[in-house]
């Protein structure tokens, strides 16, 4: 299979997980304990797919893998409670924002060098961002800036991979996160913990392992295919995300959500297409 097929499958798994996730909250269960089981049974089915590779868990920077884990449990809850709130695509809109910002951080923290064009394309992209938050959008729900938290959030761990992506595995990295995120939603789990039906717990047990075989088709599609043509696959989220929710709750975003997402969906793939080009030039000269 190739790095396109693989990727559109493994962030159609993220989808279902992300719908998962949603189902839980809507039926009243805590999000931290959402997020616990969830994350567990992703965590245990990651380590089946590792299984006996064990080896490629080592980890060289603790303290790189602790800062981004800790990335992972932030980015993690803010766009799972947004999923919970507001409408999955409206959601999605806010989150594929990553792009734009790791265009931004990327600059500010001095990792990458960027042209007019890059910045002229982030700044297009993030006026997308004002058309989806803008008050006739709807009234501004706290969860739409949860899931641009977490965009944001998420771009510094994404940053953190490709710093140190010579040094570290994609597993030790996909590992190590969720296990952080899994020990501090385990402990909070304890003192707020409800019951849950067998219905439910299919749900959370079907969710992380969506989650695992996500992971594993991306990075595998990453091991066979450019970085701007897997990233870019990350957009169809928002097509399966509509379709989903309008199958299952018949969710219908705003249409500035739709103008709003269209604009940075198009300047995030310009700018995954540039960095590309520009990390090819850069093999080609050293």
């Amino acid at each position: 299979m190739n790095a396109a097929l693989l990727a559109l499958a493994g962030f159609f798994s993220f989808t279902l997980m992300d719908v998962s996730i949603k189902a839980l909250l809507h039926l009243g269960y805590p999000l931290v304990q959402v997020t616990f089981f969830n994350c567990l049974f992703a965590l245990l089915a990651l380590l089946v797919w590792v299984f006996p590779r064990f080896s490629r868990l080592h980890m060289v920077r603790h303290g790189i893998h602790l800062l981004r884990a800790i990335t992972v449990v932030i980015a993690d809850l803010l766009a799972f409670y947004s999923f919970g709130e507001i409408a999955l695509a409206e959601a999605y809109t806010l989150i594929l924002t990553m792009p734009l910002f790791i265009v931004f951080f990327g600059w500010l923290l001095r990792l990458e060098v960027i042209g007019p064009g890059q910045l002229i394309a982030t700044l297009i992209g993030f006026l997308g961002v004002i058309i989806v938050l803008a008050p006739g959008f709807g009234v501004l729900h706290v969860a739409m800036l949860a899931a641009l938290c977490g965009a944001a959030v998420e771009s510094i761990g994404f940053l953190l991979i490709t710093r140190f992506r010579a040094q570290e595995t994609p597993e030790s990295f996909a590992v190590s996160g969720i296990s952080l995120l899994v020990l501090l939603t385990g402990i909070a789990t304890l003192f707020d913990y409800q019951t849950m039906t067998l219905q439910t717990w299919s749900i959370s047990v079907g969710g992380g392992i969506c989650y695992a075989l996500a992971t594993a088709l991306i990075v595998s599609a990453f091991h066979r295919g450019s970085a701007s043509l897997v990233s870019s696959m990350q957009y169809s989220q928002l097509v399966w995300g509509m379709i989903l929710a309008w199958l299952i709750w018949a969710e219908q975003p705003a249409t500035r959500a739709y103008v709003g997402g269209l604009i940075i969906v198009l300047t995030g793939l310009w700018l995954l297409k540039h960095r590309n080009a520009d990390q090819q030039q850069g093999q080609e000269v050293s």
